[in-house]
């Protein structure tokens, strides 16, 4: 502990060449200033993750007056914080289990979000088309959509069936002409700029993000009541150390990894699931997203209008490892081309496919789980796992639906360790336009490079 206390002083002392140590002169003047403050401070909680639970915490604590430091290793949403559906539900398929109480909280949560966050999250009427050749009933399935309305407190639209719609001329033959619709929620714009709406209003000596930020090592001191953290910037170089008070492990598929490397036990761990979206050149007729079913396990897939492309998907695979879990298959792509073929009218071929998008979902099992199962058959709950001897917690499993009750849970978790001592911070709400530009092969214009970044 002397010598991680000695090099944390040392590296304080020399805050100023740091700059010259991580990469030279560096172009991004507030990335500098935020290493420099992460080598000066002694925070009271360091957030390992910067995906979409790990930033929504930062942002909680942070508006609550917490000297809070985030560190993720890649740049924040850079895992499957960028791979979904953008979509905020309440956990209809987790009714194929009887599974309530988590249709309970996942609605209750959506509900939170759309009436807290308009600007980011808005409702919106899903299609469900059900099939006419050995799918479910669909008077069934019409009386699930009101249990599934009613477990929600009646807050969405109910459940309805229409005929004659315009997405009819982009489904296969053998769905019926009618459709099921109900409602859930989507982000307005994406899951990672949902992910930097919550992290980029905190910025300043108090409030430090780092991406390209790996927190590699430290020790806790039972003395000082601190953690002595080594960080190590991936992009440019160099280490230093910073200190806190308490640290939360929100890092998703790698928390294991993470407690592993700081000794830290706890009965949970995570079993992952990949899944597989490809992006399809969106069809004039597309303005509702789709649900059909699929044979396998009970399960559907969706078919979702997002801008000038439509999202097909998503697989769910059980995988042993990480890289496994990032990496597209032929197999994959197969799989999503032949239930594109089951049940979209015009063909859908490799060559038209416009992009991928393939995250890994963490499901939290107990230790001792060695089950091969389905996927949906794992609740999505999440876990908050506190060490018994040192502050730590861990987040295990968990969704983008939750992340606003998940990031309250923990807050209230971290001030029976670190009491919050200023006054409540009100956050940066300046906001630059969206600046748009062409892109080949697209239609609708999209995003423009320079305003992304």
């Amino acid at each position: 502990m002397k010598e991680v206390a000695g090099e944390l002083g040392r590296n304080q002392e020399r805050t100023l060449p740091y700059r010259k140590r991580v990469g030279g002169e560096m172009n991004n003047v507030r990335r500098a200033l935020h290493w420099d403050y992460a080598t000066a401070a002694t925070f009271d909680v360091v957030i390992i993750g910067g995906g979409v639970n790990g930033a929504c915490l930062y942002a909680e604590l942070c508006s609550q007056g917490y000297k809070v430091l985030l560190a993720d290793k890649g740049d924040f949403a850079c895992g499957s914080s960028q791979s979904s559906g953008m979509m905020i539900w309440g956990g209809l398929l987790y009714l194929r289990n009887l599974d309530v109480r988590s249709v309970y909280y996942f609605s209750k949560a959506r509900d939170a979000m759309i009436a807290l966050m308009a600007d980011q999250v808005s409702p919106r009427m899903l299609r469900y088309a059900p099939s006419l050749t050995g799918g479910r009933n669909p008077q069934l399935i019409h009386a699930v959509l009101y249990l599934y309305w009613m477990i929600g407190l009646f807050q969405r639209h109910r459940p309805f069936v229409e005929q004659n719609f315009g997405e009819s001329a982009l489904i296969a033959h053998g769905h019926g002409e009618c459709s099921l619709l109900y409602e859930e929620a989507f982000l307005r714009e994406s899951d990672c700029r949902f992910v930097l709406h919550w992290i980029a209003r905190f910025q300043d000596p108090e409030h430090v993000p780092l991406n390209y930020c790996a927190v590699e090592g430290g020790s806790y001191s039972t003395a000082e009541k601190l953690w002595y953290l080594r960080l190590r910037d991936t992009s440019g170089g160099g280490e230093v150390y910073t200190k806190a008070k308490c640290v939360i492990n929100c890092a998703g598929v790698w928390a294991d990894h993470i407690n592993q490397e700081f000794g830290i036990r706890t009965p949970y761990k995570h079993v992952l699931s990949k899944g597989v979206y490809i992006g399809l050149t969106r069809q004039a007729e597309h303005q509702v997203p789709l649900i059909f079913e699929m044979e396998q396990e009970g399960d559907v897939i969706t078919y979702l209008p997002w801008g000038p492309i439509a999202l097909w998907g998503p697989t769910e695979t059980m995988v042993d490892s990480i890289h496994a879990g990032y990496s597209v298959s032929e197999e994959d792509v197969r799989f999503l081309l032949e239930q594109a073929h089951r049940h979209l009218r015009h063909d859908v071929r490799k060559g038209g496919m416009v992009s991928l998008r393939c995250g890994v979902r963490p499901l939290v099992v107990r230790q001792s789980f060695d089950g091969d199962c389905y996927p949906l058959d794992i609740s999505r709950m999440h876990k908050i796992v506190k060490d018994d001897e040192r502050p730590w917690i861990s987040l295990y499993g968990g969704k983008m639906t939750g992340c606003v009750e998940t990031a309250r849970k923990l807050s209230a978790e971290i001030s029976r360790w670190v009491p919050r001592r200023n006054a409540p911070v009100t956050a940066c709400t300046d906001e630059v336009q969206m600046e748009l530009m062409s892109f080949p092969g697209l239609n609708e214009k999209v995003p423009s490079v320079k305003w992304c970044m």
